[in-house]
């Protein structure tokens, strides 16, 4: 193993107190730990199959023995300082021993000895020797906090006993050892597979060595050959087309891009195309859908419980412009989700006399923080509804970036996983000094203007001097109206108007900052505001941890910032950090293959789903690392294996077992899942084959209407800018667009790591009734009509990318000819009557499966 410092060793540890007499207390216990983390690191990631990994318990328990002895000192303090066994223990007997004493420790927490008073509980140290204000126990029991029976309240002789007890370095009769805080992980907690570090396999033997195109091949295939079973062969290249262009830019390829592609012959075809695909800027409001789902993004600032009421979260499309942007520049994920995480302590934003382009984008990409539901601009609310804001910002990013359910920490040491509630409220005060509930900005102030302070104040002084002499030639507007001096009437309302021109304007960037001093953050008894308890640190979850747990102000942090969020970031981040990369590259794969590795992407802990292919996982969790944490690598690595091109029909081989019969869930990938389209797809898909589709990007939301029925539509707006993705739909909360409600379109309590697939009547009622639909049908009937060749053909290749069969041409026709039929016997001129028989037939076409799946 290793070598320990002699200090630490079998041999060393009898002299330990002897060779660390000459380094302070505090700074011995620190060296000592930090020995302690690196020794056991080291043994954590020594190579695999080491015999020394079987002796790692053995080893660290003569670190903790060595330490212990170490920390070992007698206590010297003044003669009449008060000691614990005759001062002190007499009042904690009385007051505290009944749930932390012999037979009850709540908290895993002892007071019978300086020992366990110093090792703490559930909440560290209960006290820090020489150091009152930092001591747990005491600020507990001097905001009568603890004990909970209120005739066992310490008078104020008591606490003072108590305070000078601590100050003098809590003096006792005992041998006081100072262990460290009690952990409440242990190393099988940090083996469990989420928790520790992501590993790179070797690449699985495969028989199979033809269907190898990725690395990933060889991991599906090796779980199928162990099954006896096998890849299903290559999907036709229609359906690859059509599967590539769904998957990447949501939308259905041209006629004419397909038979590009089908005309090209080279070898690398295929990987060709991805690379085009990625590089379109469709690529970006496709994949920044999925992220926005994950963030909770909703264009509505409060609750969304009135149909006919809304209440826009100005500017706040601006985040949602950014991550499609950035998608599209294929921004490193690490720094994408950095920028989200701390952008405007990345940048000195508040001393700058102009704002850089820079500044600005990364002021934007802290909208990540404020699609939260907040109700705390209504004046009822108190700090109870302020700490909910901030729960569910903690339930977002858990959820959306760690993969992880921490909401039941906030009252207690989670169920499942190894995650105590001291560490909930740690990991939630890296966020407080921004989501301060005691220093609280009310959401509709919690906005910053896109130019400087300085800028915004010199085009607040304009506006301010334009405003004056617009209320004075008001004035003398008025006085003219009054003595009916119309020539001056006129000339005045011009003037103003002109002076109404001119005035400046600044838009609204929906950001997240620190809004002054870091808060002492608490840890909420029982999870509620009105009962704080003990103070934390600003930190991490220890499971999740391999170095030092508290967030250390990066010295790359800018302006006056407490960098804590930052800190935050550099974590999740880090190579170390066994989540991250994890649950990103999982969420690739589900948006890929409708189904993640694991199962539920919003939840890796122990009561999640476990991974059908962890070694997979990992495998690519570890490449994605390795390769700068570009995710539209990962993409072509996804997507040109044959895993992803294999056909969803299965292929027949009689001297294998049946794949449904052994694997039916398709658990193990013998076949390409088949896919519903995704509501906004339904909808975009529509728009792009009936010709309609406005590829307008960014701006503010188009919004819908409010019907009382309900049936809302997406307005008109008077520059014609409509029909366009549904990604710049308004988004709210609780009530979208119905057509995409019809569809599954998520509602937003706070955010969607998983969407729900329903099949129901109402999908059928939507796409057969729909006024949308029906006059999207007209649009690509007259779309057919102007272009030359076969209408049936035609549009066959514009609806399903694929020509019709000679049976399916031979049905059009009839079809055609029994609608045109109809239509002309209700007096329909002839051109007309085909032109509605071919609407018909387009409708059809629109509302068949093949059309709202991916094969």
């Amino acid at each position: 193993p290793p070598t320990l410092p002699p200090c630490l060793s079998f041999a060393g540890s009898r002299n330990a107190r002897r060779q660390c007499q000459t380094v302070e207390s505090t700074e011995r216990k620190l060296h000592h730990q930090r020995l302690i983390l690196d020794y056991d690191m080291r043994m954590r990631f020594d190579a695999a199959g080491s015999p020394f990994l079987r002796l790692r318990h053995v080893h660290r328990w003569v670190i903790v023995v060595a330490l212990a002895v170490a920390n070992t000192s007698p206590t010297a303090a003044a003669p009449d300082s008060p000691r614990f066994e005759s001062d002190v223990r007499p009042i904690l007997s009385r007051v505290c021993f009944e749930c932390h004493g012999k037979k009850v420790q709540e908290s895993q927490l002892d007071l019978r000895t300086v020992t366990a008073v110093l090792q703490g509980g559930e909440s560290g140290h209960a006290i820090v020797r020489g150091d009152p204000k930092r001591s747990l126990l005491l600020d507990m029991l001097d905001r009568q906090q603890m004990p909970p029976d209120s005739d066992k309240l310490l008078s104020a002789a008591e606490s003072d006993m108590i305070r000078r007890w601590i100050k003098a370095g809590a003096p006792a009769d005992e041998e006081v050892i100072e262990l460290p805080p009690r952990s409440f992980v242990t190393q099988e907690d940090r083996e469990f597979w989420s928790f520790a570090r992501p590993l790179q396999s070797r690449l699985p033997p495969v028989t199979a060595t033809d269907r190898v195109r990725t690395p990933l091949d060889s991991f599906v295939l090796h779980k199928l050959e162990a099954k006896d079973l096998s890849l299903s062969k290559d999907a036709q290249r229609e359906t690859l087309a059509r599967r590539a262009y769904f998957n990447l830019l949501g939308l259905p390829p041209t006629p004419d891009e397909l038979a590009q592609f089908l005309a090209d012959k080279r070898p690398d075809a295929w990987e060709r195309l991805i690379d085009r695909l990625l590089a379109s800027p469709r690529y970006g409001e496709r994949w920044g859908r999925h992220w926005l789902d994950a963030v909770g993004y909703v264009d509505n600032r409060l609750f969304d419980g009135d149909l006919a009421t809304i209440y826009p979260n100005e500017g706040i499309w601006r985040y949602r412009d950014y991550v499609i942007r950035t998608l599209n520049e294929d921004r490193p994920y690490d720094r994408f989700l950095t920028e989200q995480l701390a952008g405007d302590e990345l940048v000195d934003w508040r001393n700058a006399d102009a704002f850089t382009p820079e500044m600005v984008e990364l002021l934007e990409a802290t909208g990540f923080y404020r699609s939260i539901e907040d109700h705390t601009s209504e004046p009822q609310y108190g700090i109870a509804k302020r700490y909910e804001v901030v729960f569910d910002t903690m339930k977002m990013i858990s959820t959306s970036v760690m993969g992880l359910t921490l909401e039941c920490c906030r009252c207690h040491t989670h169920k499942f996983d190894p995650i105590p509630q001291r560490d909930y409220f740690r990991l939630m005060a890296t966020i407080e000094p921004a989501l301060n509930p005691n220093n609280w900005k009310h959401p509709q102030d919690r906005w910053l203007p896109d130019v400087s302070f300085a800028r915004r104040s010199e085009i607040d002084q304009d506006n301010a001097r334009v405003d004056a002499q617009v209320a004075e030639l008001d004035k003398q507007r008025k006085a003219a109206e009054a003595a009916k001096d119309q020539q001056n009437v006129a000339r005045l309302a011009t003037e103003i108007a002109k002076l109404q021109q001119s005035k400046q304007h600044y838009g609204k960037i929906q950001a997240l900052w620190d809004v002054g001093p870091a808060p002492r953050s608490r840890i909420l008894r029982r999870g509620d505001a009105l009962t704080p308890g003990i103070p934390v640190e600003p930190g991490f979850l220890e499971v999740l941890s391999t170095q030092d747990l508290h967030a250390v102000r990066p010295e790359d942090t800018k302006g006056d910032s407490s960098g804590t969020r930052l800190a935050l970031a550099r974590w999740l981040t880090g190579r170390e950090h066994p989540l991250t990369a994890r649950v990103i590259v999982n969420r690739v794969w589900h948006h890929h293959f409708g189904r993640g590795i694991v199962s539920t992407p919003g939840n890796f802990g122990r009561s999640g789903s476990p991974p059908t292919h962890p070694e997979l996982l990992d495998w690519l969790a570890v490449d994605l690392i390795e390769h700068g944490w570009v995710l539209k690598r990962l993409h072509r690595l996804i997507m040109t294996s044959s895993v992803f091109r294999q056909s969803s029909t299965p292929s027949r081989q009689p001297d294998k077992p049946s794949p449904a019969a052994v694997d039916p869930e398709n658990l193990l990938l013998w076949r390409m899942p088949l896919r519903r389209l995704e509501a906004e797809i339904v909808r975009d898909a529509v728009l792009a084959v009936s010709g309609e589709l406005n590829v307008t990007a960014g701006g503010p939301p188009v919004m819908i209407s409010k019907p009382v029925d309900g049936l809302s539509r997406e307005e008109a707006t008077p520059n014609g800018n409509q029909l366009r993705r549904s990604v710049y739909l308004f988004a709210r909360r609780v009530y979208p667009l119905k057509f995409l409600e019809a569809f599954d379109a998520p509602i937003m309590p706070v955010n969607c790591t998983q969407r729900a697939q329903s099949a129901t009547v109402l999908q059928s009622f939507t796409q057969l009734n729909d006024s949308f639909m029906l006059d999207q049908a007209a649009a690509l009937a007259k779309r057919v009509t102007a272009t030359a060749g076969d209408p049936i053909i035609r549009v066959w290749r514009i609806v399903l990318s694929r020509e019709p069969s000679l049976e399916e041409s031979s049905g059009s026709r009839e079809f055609l000819q029994q609608q045109g039929a109809f239509y002309a016997d209700l007096g329909g001129d002839d051109d007309a009557s085909k032109l509605n028989a071919l609407t018909d037939l387009c409708h059809m076409l629109l509302c068949t499966n093949e059309f709202l799946y991916v094969e």
